[in-house]
């Protein structure tokens, strides 16, 4: 089980970056399935890129609605998405 607990982050990474990538490509298509795409995508990769976290901390600066629904369903998310919303509050200092 061990071996399989450090491989989370990798795995994480991999599929962030895929998600991100697929996207971009369907960003286009009416239905906002890139958009969906691309908020996973960087919800899994935040945790491990400081600039991805910057970014999310400038969108939840700039937007305070996206912050208050994220800080409103804090507690139904898992725990690797719950400490990137701690992270990048508007209000934390940067990493």
């Amino acid at each position: 089980m061990g071996v399989f607990l450090g491989m989370l982050p990798i795995v994480h990474q991999v599929f962030g970056s895929l998600l991100v990538v697929a996207g971009l490509i369907v960003l286009p298509l009416p239905i906002p399935f890139g958009l969906i795409m691309l908020t996973i995508g960087f919800a899994l990769l935040a945790p491990y890129i400081p600039a991805i976290q910057r970014l999310i901390r400038y969108m939840r600066g700039k937007w305070p609605h996206l912050d208050l629904h994220l800080r409103r369903h804090h507690h139904r998310f898992p725990p690797v998405i719950k400490s990137t919303i701690d992270k990048t509050h508007p209000a934390a200092p940067a990493e």
